[in-house]
């Protein structure tokens, strides 16, 4: 990305940045000192500035309000979208919370208030209440003449929420249809009565089933009385699932709260605990291998092929647990009973892949130790079967864990992602090491 030269005229400056999206300048915008940022706000339109401003992590909004002068921070205030303001307001502590909240206009505080009351797991959580109602009992004309004199640029036009006498939902219309009908039409000759919608109150992987399923680009919110009371659009759900994504991705690395802008300190603080769970953990991997030590020391050929068996083991359990927390997050799987078939077809698939991989290896190992022969009175082809059992049976019960232990946590109410850690390899690790050196010490004492 093309650095900006502040030493340019005002003029210049601001030709360029109208050039530039609001996204590329939120990238830039942590590179800038306090004057530079000052002088970008002070030369771009309040419009721009709320894109740039949704684009930026809390510290950076805090001080790009800071910056703009009181009259600019409330038109801003206006500017920005109800939902974009809420979720900005919760990343604040209270006390700074009240203080925002009493910056705003009436209305809109008090609908902020609002939507914070909703649990974050809720529908209603992430609806933008930006949209256009009107009467079944209107006609083309009077509808198409309150979208241009009502509406704001803020609400969502794209579709039309048609309601009866009693304020009730009873349809929806899509402006494309409203642009193509007769003026004296009356808007329910061409309002849709079978749509898609959910209830406040129902979940937000509800509302992403319901807008990927019916293809939907924005779908209401109802109260229990069927009264419309926000919309979630398809941008709404899209910014759900990269958070939920990354959220996901951060769990599986047991990485918290991270933020690209978190200084090294902070992330090698976040980190080391985990670190230092994987050093015990690795510790009792070494205290069982302590007891195989009279087993380990005859046949030291043995550690040659101790990666092996991890790594098999290890892969395997994670390709049974991705594909399952994958169904799990696609509602694929039904965790109200035992999903026999998914468990059934991952076993069958851990089974052969386990039986393919230890005839494999049981060749291979052979072949190995007979081209570099080990120090020691065992044959290959004893390593070789030891090796080759150990792989059978470290994958299968592997398979096994990484398909069964996310839907046991799923059905105990817990986020399956967190299987994906090092607790769950460090199991795969112990199992596989004790089925091989177990194997072994049968074998050969």
């Amino acid at each position: 990305m093309k650095k900006i030269n502040f030493k340019s005229s005002d003029n210049a400056l601001r030709k360029h940045f109208k050039s530039m999206f609001a996204y590329d300048i939120a990238v830039m915008f942590n590179d800038f000192d306090h004057d530079e940022r000052k002088r970008l706000l002070s030369l771009i339109n309040l419009d721009k500035i709320a894109d740039i401003f949704v684009e930026l992590d809390t510290e950076d909004q805090l001080e790009l309000l800071e910056i703009l002068e009181p009259v600019r921070r409330k038109s801003l205030f206006k500017t920005l979208e109800n939902d974009d303001l809420k979720e900005f307001i919760e990343s604040l502590e209270e006390d700074k919370q009240k203080e925002i909240i009493s910056l705003l206009p009436m209305v809109k505080a008090k609908t902020i208030q609002l939507l914070m009351t909703y649990e974050e797991d809720t529908a209603a959580s992430i609806m933008t209440t930006d949209f256009l109602t009107i009467s079944k009992d209107a006609s083309i004309k009077e509808t198409t003449n309150k979208i241009t004199t009502t509406s704001t640029e803020n609400d969502y036009i794209d579709t039309i929420f048609v309601l009866g006498d009693d304020k009730r939902i009873e349809g929806i219309v899509d402006l494309k249809e409203l642009i193509r009908a007769r003026g004296n039409q009356l808007l329910e000759n061409i309002m849709m009565d079978d749509f898609h919608f959910v209830y406040e109150d129902e979940s937000i992987e509800k509302a992403i089933e319901t807008i990927q399923d019916y293809d939907r680009n924005a779908i209401p919110v109802l109260d229990r009385d069927d009264r419309v009371i926000g919309i979630i659009t398809a941008d709404d759900i899209f910014d759900e699932i990269i958070e939920d994504t990354e959220y996901d991705y951060q769990k599986m690395a047991l990485l918290s709260d991270h933020e690209s802008t978190s200084s090294a300190f902070k992330r090698t603080k976040q980190r080391l605990p985990w670190l230092m769970l994987a050093v015990v953990l690795n510790l009792l991997i070494a205290s069982f291998l302590s007891i195989f030590e009279a087993t380990i020391a005859q046949v030291t050929a043995l550690v040659l092929f101790q990666p092996l068996i991890l790594g098999m083991a290890g892969n395997i359990g994670t390709q049974s647990l991705a594909v399952t927390i994958l169904g799990l997050h696609l509602k694929e799987i039904d965790t109200k009973s035992l999903p026999r078939a998914h468990v059934k077809k991952e076993v069958l698939i851990g089974l052969m892949n386990s039986t393919l991989l230890a005839i494999a290896s049981f060749g291979f190992v052979t072949i190995f130790l007979s081209v570099f022969p080990t120090i020691g009175s065992q044959l290959p082809i004893e390593i070789a079967f030891v090796v080759g059992i150990a792989i059978f049976s470290s994958m299968f019960i592997s398979a096994i864990i990484g398909v069964l232990i996310p839907i046991v946590l799923t059905k105990y109410k817990q986020d399956p992602s967190a299987a994906a850690g090092p607790i769950i390899t460090t199991i795969n690790d112990i199992v596989a090491l004790v089925i091989y050196f177990g194997v072994a010490t049968i074998v050969f004492l």
